[in-house]
């Protein structure tokens, strides 16, 4: 099976790859919940496909997901989502109940536990804790991790950007990423040391044409490590402009600048700014003409080649762009670049994360080269 009907099959699965740990009070829920042949119904707003299949892994008998929120999906498999609303007007017997506690933005988080455990006592549910309350399964991907439903949900977008990419590598590395979301599993695909990140693909590997006298807009520029790393392959740009918006961050950016020679510190605009589609990047190049821009800036990606439109289609630089934020960026990213500069080569390349969530999916970066700096 060649990788291109590997990805294509990859699509149909409803299991999952890893076997999930458990501690002794799971699995005194999941054991009490098998004994008793419980309709079990999962309470959770993120990651309802990873948690229905993780309880029918342990062959419980998932009845119901209760969502406060409403979804784009009416079933996760062939288990329904009811609002909680409906769960009072729900006579079904032998209830018991798994909470997924995540990272719900609410201004007093127990104050809201305990309206919904308040809310579901009187249903006759079993919990069983260390506080003989909820079951809590924590989750640390740090956006939105509802991706394993809008990837599978998804193989003709996905399959068109498989085809747009230019080299086995990158289909390669989309498909190890979709499979890390689809089955459940870590990223298992080649990653790059970080140190090579924006500039190659690792080993010195080129995916574009290095120029002298780049114009470069660094965006989410943090403490200065992309500038320093630049600086390190002895590359000789005109211009830096170097975005950071949080301004503890900024300063520490400024403070690190100082360590430059004056030469290469000359070079460096630095600017402190949270991008969006209002920012006024004409008015910031004032002349110069953008010829490198990458971006790592917590989700606002898409914002920013909005902001850049015009300026993207006249100076067509080489682009380097984080698509992992939002399960969107992947798809939704290359699409708009495509729609407004049609002629551009693409590459995908995953670097070592910097923070260990165990899925291991950040730092996936598309690069978008226009064919005149294409090798």
């Amino acid at each position: 099976m060649d990788l291109r009907e590997k990805m294509l099959s990859m699509f149909n699965t409803t299991s999952v790859k890893e076997k999930f740990a458990m501690n002794c009070q799971l699995l005194m829920s999941v054991s009490y919940a098998a004994m008793n042949n419980a309709n079990v119904y999962l309470w959770a707003e993120k990651d309802l496909h990873v948690y229905v299949r993780m309880l029918k892994s342990w062959g419980l008998n998932v009845h119901k997901v209760v969502c406060i929120l409403p979804k784009e999906f009416k079933k996760v498999d062939d288990v329904e989502i009811i609002l909680p609303e409906e769960l009072f007007a729900d006579d079904t017997p032998r209830k018991f109940f798994f909470v997924a506690v995540t990272d719900y933005q609410v201004e007093n988080p127990q104050a809201y536990w305990n309206k919904i455990m308040e809310a579901i006592s009187p249903l006759a549910t079993h919990f069983i804790s260390p506080l003989d309350k909820v079951i809590m399964v924590f989750n640390n991907e740090k956006f939105d991790t509802d991706k394993m439903f809008y990837y599978q949900s998804r193989p003709k977008e996905l399959m068109k950007l498989f085809d747009l990419l230019a080299d086995y590598t990158s289909k390669l590395t989309l498909y190890h990423y979709v499979e890390s979301f689809v089955t459940n599993c870590v990223y298992k695909g080649e990653q790059i040391s970080t140190r090579w990140k924006y500039f190659f693909g690792g080993d010195y590997e080129r995916l574009y044409k290095h120029l002298d006298g780049e114009c470069w807009i660094n965006c989410g520029a943090n403490i200065g490590d992309t500038l320093f790393s630049y600086f390190s392959w002895n590359f000789k740009p005109k211009k830096i402009y170097a975005f950071e918006g949080e301004e503890k961050i900024f300063k520490i950016l400024l403070g690190n600048l100082m360590l430059l020679p004056p030469d290469k510190r000359a070079l460096v605009e630095p600017i402190n700014e949270i991008i969006d589609e209002t920012t006024d990047f004409e008015k910031i190049l004032d002349g110069n003409k953008c010829t490198l821009l990458n971006a790592d800036i917590e989700g606002a990606e898409l914002s920013l080649l909005r902001a850049m439109k015009k300026i993207i289609q006249t100076d067509r630089p080489v682009m380097a762009i984080c698509v992992y934020h939002y399960k969107e960026d992947l798809l939704t990213i290359p699409e708009y670049i495509q729609s407004i500069c049609p002629d551009y080569v693409y590459y995908l390349r995953k670097y070592t994360s910097y923070y260990a969530h165990w899925k291991n999916t950040g730092e996936m970066v598309l690069y978008a080269v226009p064919k005149e700096r294409a090798l």
